[in-house]
């Protein structure tokens, strides 16, 4: 691309072609600089010619066509010099005999657009979220209780419907006596079976859908039969990931793809999170809207915590999918939102969503809280391993003692460093023998302080004796 920094060695994107360098070439067995090299000479040549024609100084009315511009495709009827026919004609004898006469550099046949056009991003699609065994989130232990829900005996009524507890706060049934380990399932938490209608989630009894180019959004999804208010449509899934693999992920993101804003990154629980960049299902290509007709669910399943997306709005066949994305950042800016709804706030970033705005429980407050004091004991444990690396100047000993030494910084210089200081004009001597002892100095003001004020109280009774002159006590007190 013409944005694009490149030469014999390497080539560096329109991204980072003005945030990196390109590796060393030397000029001297560059092959790019003898082909240079050798266009240079040509043009030199062809100049010469030209300079040699006197006629040749004005354009030439005579070579006034109506054909094609050779500089200019597509523009009829313009004037050519006879300095820019010759220039073509030698351009022409040095290009091949088979290249096409509308093909131009840098310019890419639209196929290109259409071929890339037609299928998403390349992903690794999986059917339930991708845990790392060695750092995973601790599964939450059972309720050790069951819903009251009865199972139904007619075909086509499932039970478990709106009334379920499980589904009321937001747990799946668990439980089967048709498999063989069912009934010692610790989680075992429903007795309907098969006719079960709260396991969505693990059966993936999913909403038909697909993803589809999305005007001005790029890639989007729509449901291909239509879903209605209430009906479960995905599953967000991805990799499981902790605080700081999600730092370190969108770090190296941002600095290795600095123009791209697609983020995959959704909150699961306090410290754990679901990157579906790389590993995920379809759920990812879901774009935001201001007025979505989608909303994202924690569900429990089992003691794991997956995100639903259900419908709170009836759409139609064809029609794509958007929930609202709640973007944590200070960056509003960056993640500009073009939903085009009527209510849009013109981000991304999370605001007030009036009554579709959930009130959080004492158990997820209890949980972020316990989230916020572990992040923040890691935070003073980091402050503290830092001390421990910090420069010996701002220790207890002075530089290059070693432990256990008597040699204290809040001592001062020693003795024995005065005759290089005074020779070397490193500091005044006096100075740094004063400024050392902090607590004798701090003493020593406060006594000057105290002298200083009883001196004012002796000089302002002599100035007053002074003012007032002799008096006669005596004949103060017959009167």
């Amino acid at each position: 691309p013409p944005a694009a920094r490149f030469h014999e060695l390497a080539l560096l994107c329109h991204e980072h072609a003005y945030v990196s360098k390109l590796p060393y070439l030397d000029s001297e067995t560059s092959f790019q600089a003898a082909v240079e090299a050798k266009a240079d000479r040509k043009i030199f040549e062809l100049k010469r010619k030209v300079e040699s024609l006197s006629d040749c100084a004005e354009p030439d009315i005579k070579n006034r066509t109506s054909k094609e511009n050779s500089f200019l495709p597509g523009v009829d009827g313009s004037f050519a010099t006879f300095q820019e026919n010759q220039l073509v004609d030698f351009l022409d004898e040095n290009q091949s005999s088979t290249r096409k006469q509308n093909q131009f550099h840098y310019c890419l046949p639209c196929d290109f657009v259409d071929e890339v056009h037609s299928k998403p991003p390349s992903y690794t699609h999986i059917n339930t979220n991708r845990y790392n065994p060695k750092n995973k989130p601790k599964r939450h232990p059972p309720a050790n209780e069951s819903c009251k829900c009865k199972p139904s005996t007619e075909d086509g009524i499932f039970s478990c419907g709106d009334g379920c507890l499980n589904r009321l706060s937001y747990v799946e049934c668990v439980g089967d006596k048709s498999l063989k380990n069912g009934e010692k399932n610790p989680y075992w938490n429903c007795n309907c079976g098969p006719s079960c209608s709260n396991r969505g989630v693990s059966k993936r009894q999913f909403a038909k859908c697909r993803p589809m180019r999305e005007h001005g959004k790029g890639w989007g999804l729509i449901t291909v039969n239509g879903v209605k208010k209430g009906d479960l449509v995905q599953e967000y899934c991805g990799e499981i990931i902790d605080e700081k693999t999600k730092e370190e992920r969108l770090l190296a993101w941002s600095r290795d793809h600095p123009n791209d804003p697609n983020f995959y990154v959704m909150h699961l629980e306090p410290g754990w999170y679901i990157d579906a960049r790389e590993v995920a299902n379809i759920a990812r290509f879901i774009n935001h809207s201001c007025d979505p007709n989608c909303k994202l669910v924690p569900v429990n399943v089992a003691g794991f915590t997956r995100v639903s997306i259900v419908c709170i709005k009836d759409v139609e066949p064809g029609g794509y999918l958007s929930y609202d994305y709640q973007f944590d950042t200070r960056h509003d800016e960056k993640f500009t939102c073009r939903c085009g709804s009527t209510n849009c706030r013109g981000t991304m970033k999370g605001g007030k969503t009036g009554s579709t705005a959930q009130k959080k429980t004492k158990k997820q407050l209890l949980a972020e809280a316990k989230a916020r004091v572990q992040r923040d004991k890691k935070f003073l444990q980091s402050i503290a391993d830092s001390e421990k690396h910090r420069l010996h100047l701002t220790g207890v000993l002075v530089p290059g003692e070693r432990e256990g030494g008597s040699e204290l910084v809040a001592g001062g210089p020693r003795e024995k460093y005065r005759r290089a200081a005074q020779e070397g004009a490193v500091f005044l001597w006096r100075n740094a023998r004063l400024g050392a002892d902090f607590s004798s100095r701090y003493w020593r003001r406060m006594a000057r302080m105290k002298n200083k004020s009883k001196r004012r109280e002796r000089e302002n009774l002599a100035a007053l004796s002074r003012k007032l002159g002799n008096v006669d006590i005596f004949s103060l007190l017959r009167a």
